[in-house]
C-alpha cells in the first residue's frame, strides 16, 4: 500500500483504490535542475477497454498567485507526464498508445484567480469539500452498490475495505447525517455575518 505524507494524500489514495486504480504515492518522476528529485503526490492508473486511464493528483493549498501557478505547472509538466505514462506502461505491460491522462489538483484552500489560470493550462482544480461530496461519496456509494465480494450485509451497513480508514470514517459520519448537519450549520453561520 502506498505511504501518504499527509491525510489529504491518504484520502486521495483510498479513493483511487476504491475506484479500481493501481496507486502510487510520492512517485519519483524527474530530477530537478538544482539537484534532488521531483515526485508526484498521488498517481493512479487502470486499464479499461484497451485505454489506460491515468489520474495524476497533486494536493495542497493555492494561495500564492502566479508563484503557485508556476509551481503547480512544473508538477504537471510534459516531462513529468511522460515519466508517469512510461512507469505505468511498464507496470501493466501496456502496448497500446491510447492513454487518458487527467491532471487534478485537490486544494484544501484556493483562490479563484489561481484556479482559473491553472484550468487554462489543463489542470482541473477541485476544492476539498467538492472533492469529498462530488467525488469521494459517489465512489463509496458505487462500491457499496456493487461490492467486489459477497458481503453478508447490504446497503449502508456494508463496510469498506479495512485499510481505507479515512473513507470509513467519512462514510460513517456521512451515513449518520452528521456531515450534512455541519454543512447546514456552517452555511447558516456564514449568512449571519
Amino acid at each position: 500500500m502506498p505511504f501518504a505524507r499527509n491525510w489529504l494524500e491518504e484520502l486521495v489514495i483510498e479513493w483511487l483504490q476504491l475506484d479500481g486504480f493501481l496507486v502510487e504515492s510520492n512517485l519519483p518522476v524527474a530530477v530537478a535542475q538544482a539537484g534532488g528529485r521531483l515526485e508526484a503526490d498521488v498517481v493512479g492508473a487502470k486499464i479499461y477497454n484497451n485505454v489506460m486511464e491515468v489520474r495524476h493528483i497533486e494536493t495542497g493549498t493555492l494561495a500564492g498567485g502566479d508563484k503557485s501557478v508556476k509551481s503547480v505547472q512544473k508538477k504537471f509538466s510534459a516531462v513529468v507526464k511522460a515519466s508517469i505514462e512510461m512507469y505505468f506502461k511498464n507496470k501493466f505491460s501496456f502496448a497500446h498508445t491510447k492513454i487518458n491522462y487527467e491532471k487534478l489538483y485537490i486544494a484544501s484552500y484556493s483562490t479563484k484567480p489561481v484556479e482559473t489560470k491553472l484550468e487554462s493550462h489543463g489542470i482541473k482544480v477541485i476544492r476539498l469539500m467538492d472533492f469529498i461530496f462530488l467525488h469521494v461519496f459517489p465512489t463509496v456509494q458505487r462500491w457499496k452498490d456493487n461490492p467486489p465480494h459477497q458481503p453478508r450485509t447490504r446497503g449502508p451497513y456494508i463496510t469498506l475495505p479495512e485499510g481505507h480508514w479515512l473513507l470509513q470514517m467519512l462514510d460513517f459520519v456521512n451515513s449518520h447525517g452528521a456531515l450534512q448537519l455541519t454543512i447546514n450549520e456552517t452555511e447558516a453561520a456564514e449568512q449571519q455575518h
